[in-house]
């Protein structure tokens, strides 16, 4: 009914206008058509159009005409090698660009049919409608094009030369940025006028000549494959690019750049099917149309700004945490026995820590002097578990995240979907096997302790009334769990700072530089320098978040406290080895049924979140940095489900 009502105004509208007015009118115009079939259902309201065309001839003759001015009136040049592409400005820059673009008024323009194009398609959702129509409507829609239009008037042929240009200018970005030191440096030694990004413009521009010469159809499809395969030997190129960033650390720039490159050649190849194909179908042309559409929109998202830039980032954090997290997941039964054991040493080594931060909170120094102590005793004790080659349960969660996603590629193979919740299962149970070691450690080593110190002083390490205050920080109902998840964010965050540092020491190439350091090797000598340099490149990550991680747990509750927020931390091996201090000044049978139990679920409740929030962050920005989208996520969420009952999919 409401298209009924506004057939009269469309007839106004689509005769107010021919192909003799000025070309800003007709553009006006064609915005004001756009808006009106944009309303409601933009599919219906096109084939009203179409209807009354087709019982009004006269005017379907002066609406095509005027189309077809339009485009021909128009340059095309930058929406093919400009719409949607990413820039070389940084991230603030692209970010004000965006934000103004959104915010402003623009100045009218008529001449550049990209910027034609995003102000009357405004809204991503166009690209979807206009790629989905049907065929029927999409041949109505071309033969309308082609209404009354005589042998000599030009059609999409007058877009060609822009096509043309978009092309070679395309390839001639190609091959300046794929020929950067950034990128030839992670290249297997090549010459440069041998590497793809080289070959593929003079390809292009030989291509466009041929097209533009009375050649037969053979020698351009020749020239077409070549330039085809010259593009998949740039990807195959940016593939080693990528690859090479294992070992010479992964860095933003270098990603994005491989990013820019990736959409130059998927547009290229757009270009290249539009270029080759005289006679392309319409619903094909409408489909790359859409494409163009959505590709803009993408460029002008602040919200895609900000998440494309999040992930190179996360990219950036994420590579070499992978490699790292593949040595805490156990697989056979040596490898779980091997795990048991090194926990159960760093069960042993955090006994002593959790007995040494009771005594430095006993002194009641003052708070940036407690914080630092704490954070020292703790970093201590974390670096020593890695030296030793121990382990520290709640640690490996953020980095074996990463690992973790590395294998998230291949899910619409229900046997890949299957392994990888095989994986799941695998790295749950590591964690499991680790946290026991752990407190199977600690709780008689601090028992111990604390009868030796009994012995020596006639004392127990814990008074009672702190006892008392250490179980009463323990009760779920306390804060326990709030304080629990934040402390899975600070290992979550030693994790991202220990990738950060991992990352710069390849990507500074301070292995081989300290190796070759004069005043290193004067202190050391050589042979003990590459020693060292070595160790360093091996421990530098375990290092980093072990450090970092201390100084965190033990700041952190100062600052909070700063600004009167009640913060604490709870930790799981150090709270049981806190809890088996209390314990051995009141005794077993000093707590009641009620304690314990209380005591335990929130021992329950600190493990839980200690590994569920920095796996969790760990895994969400693995995922992000490797492109996992929402339906596989579900995916691999079923198939775990049907795992942990014991099932498998019967497709697998």
């Amino acid at each position: 009914m409401r298209q009924r009502r506004a057939a009269p105004g469309l007839d106004s509208l689509l005769a107010g206008i021919g192909p003799d007015a000025p070309l800003s009118e007709r553009v006006a115009w064609l915005g004001r058509l756009v808006a009106w079939v944009r309303q409601d259902v933009p599919e219906q309201r096109l084939r009203l159009i179409l209807q009354i065309l087709d019982h009004q001839e006269p005017l379907r003759r002066a609406v095509a005409a005027t189309l077809r001015s339009v485009v021909r009136e128009t340059q095309a040049l930058d929406l093919f090698a400009e719409t949607g592409l990413p820039r070389a400005a940084g991230f603030f820059r692209e970010a004000a660009e965006r934000l103004a673009h959104r915010l402003l008024p623009r100045p009218p323009a008529c001449r550049d049919l990209g910027d034609l194009l995003d102000r009357w398609f405004p809204h991503p959702r166009d690209a979807r409608w206009l790629g989905a129509l049907d065929a029927e409507t999409v041949q109505r829609i071309a033969a309308l094009w082609n209404e009354g239009r005589t042998a000599g008037e030009a059609s999409w042929e007058s877009l060609r030369p822009d096509l043309e240009d978009a092309l070679v200018l395309l390839a001639s970005r190609i091959r300046v940025i794929g020929s950067a030191p950034s990128l030839r440096q992670r290249l297997p030694e090549t010459r440069l006028p041998e590497l793809p990004f080289q070959k593929l413009g003079p390809a292009v521009e030989s291509l466009v000549e041929l097209g533009r010469s009375p050649a037969d159809a053979s020698s351009i499809a020749a020239g077409l494959n070549r330039v085809r395969t010259l593009i998949e030997a740039t990807d195959q190129a940016l593939d080693a690019v990528l690859g090479a960033l294992e070992e010479t650390g992964v860095s933003m720039e270098v990603v994005y750049d491989v990013e820019r490159l990736r959409a130059m050649l998927r547009r290229l190849e757009l270009l290249l099917e539009a270029w080759g194909d005289p006679d392309l179908r319409p619903e094909r042309g409408l489909v790359i149309l859409s494409d163009l559409i959505r590709d803009n929109h993408a460029r002008r998202s602040l919200a895609g700004l900000g998440r494309d830039n999040l992930q190179l980032l996360a990219r950036s954090l994420v590579e070499r945490s992978a490699e790292t997290g593949e040595h805490y997941i156990a697989r056979t039964r040596a490898e779980y026995a091997a795990l048991f054991r090194s926990a159960l040493g760093g069960g042993v080594i955090t006994a002593f820590t959790s007995l040494i931060k009771i005594s430095l909170v006993s002194l009641a120094l003052a708070a940036f002097l407690e914080g630092s102590l704490i954070g020292i005793n703790y970093a201590a004790c974390f670096v020593l578990i890695q030296l030793c080659g121990c382990t520290l349960a709640t640690k490996q969660p953020a980095t074996t995240a990463p690992a973790l996603a590395g294998r998230m590629h291949g899910l619409r193979n229900p046997k890949q979907v299957e392994a990888l919740a095989d994986e799941i299962l695998t790295l749950i149970r590591s964690q499991a096997v680790g946290i026991l070691g752990n407190l199977i450690a600690v709780f008689p080593m601090v028992l111990l302790l604390d009868a030796l110190w009994w012995k020596a002083t006639g004392a127990h390490w814990v008074s009672p009334a702190k006892a008392g205050h250490i179980l009463e920080s323990m009760d779920p109902l306390r804060g326990t769990l709030l304080f629990a998840a934040v402390t899975g964010v600070l290992l979550w965050l030693s994790s991202v700072i220990a990738s950060w540092a991992d990352n710069a020491f390849a990507l500074l190439q301070l292995r081989p530089a300290l190796t070759a350091s004069r005043p290193v090797q004067i202190v050391l000598g050589p042979a003990r320098a590459a020693r060292a340099a070595v160790w360093l490149d091996h421990q530098m990550a375990g290092l980093a978040g072990n450090i970092s991680l201390g100084f965190l747990m033990g700041y952190v509750p100062q600052v909070a406290a700063f600004f009167g927020v009640p913060l604490d931390i709870r930790h799981v091996t150090l709270s049981t080895g806190q809890l088996a201090g209390a314990v051995a000044t009141l005794g077993f049978r000093g707590l009641d049924a009620h304690t314990w139990i209380s005591v335990l679920w929130g021992l329950a409740g600190i493990g839980a979140l200690n590994v569920g929030v920095s796996f969790g962050l760990a895994l969400w920005v693995a995922i992000r940095a490797r492109g996992v989208r929402g339906p596989e996520r579900r995916v691999i969420l079923l198939a775990l489900l049907r795992r942990l009952a014991g099932r498998r999919s019967a497709a697998a």
